[in-house]
């Protein structure tokens, strides 16, 4: 597993490790110091996006998010962020999230990050 680098600090930096990677996917260890709320899970998922980084000077802001969903309500601290990067148009991408607390899905949607 290789570990995510990010400028946040704790208690917001819930990306942990990737799991798995291709090109277009990644799968993201998050935790969490308490049973997360929906905005704590996007927030993870935006920082999974941080996967798809190509090189060690390029950051990336979250600009909106769309079709956001908590399917079944967290009970754990521990899960996997499954990311695709689905559209890229210039310094815009596209990324479908889905969160998963062992192998349930407990949150979707899809973020667009802007990438400097």
């Amino acid at each position: 597993m290789q570990e995510i680098i990010l400028p946040h600090l704790a208690p917001i930096l819930f990306a942990k490790k990737i799991v798995t990677k291709t090109e277009k996917t990644a799968d993201v260890l998050v935790e969490f110091n308490q049973i997360p709320t929906l905005p704590m899970l996007v927030e993870a998922a935006a920082q999974s996006t941080s996967a798809f980084r190509l090189n060690d000077k390029e950051s990336a802001f979250l600009v909106s998010f769309k079709g956001i969903k908590l399917l079944q309500k967290p009970t754990k601290m521990e899960f996997i962020a499954h990311v695709v990067d689905e559209h890229r148009l210039d310094k815009m991408r596209y990324v479908g999230f889905e969160i998963f607390e062992e192998k349930v899905s407990v949150a979707t949607g899809t973020l667009v990050i802007a990438v400097q």
